[in-house]
């Protein structure tokens, strides 16, 4: 879709009223829904905002995308909605690739079987360590069932590292995701923006009646700790109906309504696969050609885990493979804080701004618009570097939901930008 030109935009006074009403110049708004005072001037002047920040646009104010002067028809134009007849799939989630491997082509095969059972488990829980593809595998999964015609559409949310509590953003151990801000995510991805203003049990009750009359597949990604993960599944019991859930956790979730699939490190075969196929994916790899036993010294430094593997790759892009695999296998502590610090080692400045902003202040996926709005680079061809950069030694993930880019971190990678990071700057010596 190409955007209205500034000249054919209609100012928004309705957004500018509601700031106004409040008391607010344009550059405090922007720092509450952490975009630039320009950015928010273009949404007065008549530009529409991406889906993420009308998302917190309506929290903030507590209104309706239309309340704020939205019009319906040009967010359909722009955004995953169900009168488009487009795939409606979440905004938090990305749509990540997914490398078809002998081995868990079979466990797809069997649980895309459980979800066009009608007697089937409403939900379908996929656990495993961080860094085994739990996400890439769920997606996949959503998106067979999508191409079978299972479900009008894909809802859901993934859990967050930064809470809202009391107006003030915290900073949580591990991430997690509170039924009500679930309900929410629903009811607005469904086009429902009355229902977060309501009661907890409302909203359910609402929604409930809702995935009983259409057959939904709910979609809840990177919960971490058990608590969270045991006691959100539960109260999804009563939520389902005709529709299902698929569910990625580090813990094991045990109801008798859930059918568990544990994910655990490639075999060598797959694991060999998936290099072969990472490498051809990205083109032109100095190792596509090598022989098999390098690629198997990969493997066993890295145990098959796709993600480390994925790391690894990336930095054999640039490095030599030998002293990488040297490195780590004298590296004492844990594998991946050893693998980021050294791809951070070799970022470029802006690509290290943009890695902070998204692992620091993104809880989930932003779009280019909103990178391009903060001032993490000089202009539009230094930031597009940076991605290029971080993209290429597997740090960020790139997808696209409609027509929009939209760029995300894995958590082991956010966990290295809060965590790691300010122990190199101490180690240096910086504040």
């Amino acid at each position: 879709m190409q955007r209205k030109k500034a000249s054919d935009q209609i100012p928004n006074k309705r957004l500018r009223e509601q700031r106004e009403f409040r008391g607010w110049t344009q550059e405090e708004l922007a720092e509450k829904v952490e975009t630039s005072a320009v950015t928010v001037s273009r949404w007065e002047s008549g530009m529409l905002p991406s889906l993420y920040h009308r998302r917190k646009l309506s929290e903030l104010f507590g209104k309706s995308p239309q309340e704020l002067g939205f019009m319906q028809e040009e967010i359909d134009q722009v955004s995953n909605t169900t009168s488009t007849g487009t795939l409606l799939w979440p905004p938090t989630i990305l749509d990540e690739p997914y490398y078809p491997l002998p081995g868990r082509e079979q466990d797809l095969n069997l649980l895309l079987l459980a979800l066009q059972d009608a007697q089937g488990s409403l939900c379908i829980a996929i656990d495993g360590l961080g860094g085994l593809g739990k996400t890439s595998f769920a997606v996949e999964l959503a998106r067979r069932a999508m191409h079978h015609q299972l479900f009008e559409g894909v809802i859901g949310d993934s859990a967050q590292q930064e809470l809202f509590t009391g107006g003030e953003i915290i900073q949580a151990h591990e991430a997690v995701l509170d039924f009500d801000h679930l309900l929410d995510a629903l009811a607005r991805q469904l086009g429902r923006w009355e229902l977060p203003t309501l009661k907890e049990e409302e909203k359910r009750l609402h929604l409930a009646r809702i995935l009983r009359q259409h057959r939904y597949l709910i979609l809840v990604d990177n919960l971490e700790t058990a608590e969270n993960a045991a006691a959100l599944v539960a109260h999804l019991r009563g939520l389902l109906g005709t529709s299902r859930a698929i569910v990625t956790s580090r813990q094991q979730i045990r109801h008798d309504f859930v059918q568990a699939r544990s994910l655990k490190e490639l075999d060598l075969e797959d694991a060999l696969l998936f290099i072969r196929t990472d490498m051809q994916q990205r083109g032109g790899h100095p190792l596509l050609y090598a022989p098999e036993e390098k690629l198997v010294d990969i493997y066993r430094v890295t145990g098959g885990a796709p993600l480390a593997m994925k790391l690894v790759l990336a930095q054999a892009r640039f490095l030599d493979l030998g002293l990488v695999l040297k490195q780590l296998r004298q590296a004492s502590g844990d594998l991946y804080t050893y693998i980021f610090r050294r791809s951070w080692q070799q970022l470029a400045a802006p690509a290290q701004r943009v890695l902070i902003y998204i692992g620091k202040t993104v809880m989930t996926t932003v779009s280019w618009e909103e990178l391009a709005s903060v001032g993490i680079a000089e202009d539009e061809e230094q930031l597009l570097a940076a991605i290029d950069q971080l993209v290429a030694y597997s740090l960020l993930d790139a997808s696209s939901t409609g027509e929009q880019q939209r760029y995300g971190v894995h958590q082991l990678t956010r966990q290295f930008v809060n965590s790691e990071l300010p122990k190199i700057w101490q180690e240096q010596g910086q504040s």
